[in-house]
């Protein structure tokens, strides 16, 4: 599966990897991401210990990457940070093949569900349009609706 990287969620990602007492921290973000590329949508479900979930808010098919609780790539994630890597699914239109853009990554161990409001908000009026913008052949694919 394709998956790249906005620079919002690169930028957070190299300082994670260069902060020496969080390295068990970006090891565990790094088999997530290294999931999301091998597995891609087959990472995706409700279950509790499915390492990615839908974020339900989002107009587009956006997920999160779950740091915890623990996963067969996270197994002794059971102590914060509660990291959650939102990543949208994109129509690249020249290949039309999908591409997953991870977008960014946060905690969100204080605040719990409201949490996500914000970042789906960042994600859509600021993120997605520069993507779109820097990538004129993706698209951001809407959400299923039944």
């Amino acid at each position: 599966m394709r998956v790249e990287f906005h620079p919002t969620f690169a930028q957070q990602y190299e300082q994670l990897c260069r902060n020496e007492e969080a390295a068990e921290v970006a090891g565990e973000i790094t088999m997530l991401l290294d999931a999301l590329e091998e597995h891609g949508h087959d990472l995706e479900g409700e279950a509790s210990e499915d390492p990615s979930h839908p974020i339900v808010t989002s107009r587009y098919r956006t997920f999160a990457l779950r740091r915890t609780p623990p996963t067969i790539y996270t197994p002794y994630a059971d102590v914060p940070p509660v990291i959650r890597i939102p990543y949208v699914w994109f129509l690249d239109t020249d290949t039309h093949e999908e591409v997953a853009v991870v977008m960014l990554m946060g905690d969100k161990a204080t605040q719990g569900s409201h949490w996500y409001p914000k970042q789906v908000e960042t994600i859509e009026t600021l993120l997605i349009p520069s993507w779109e913008h820097h990538h004129p052949t993706h698209r951001a694919m809407t959400r299923r609706t039944r």
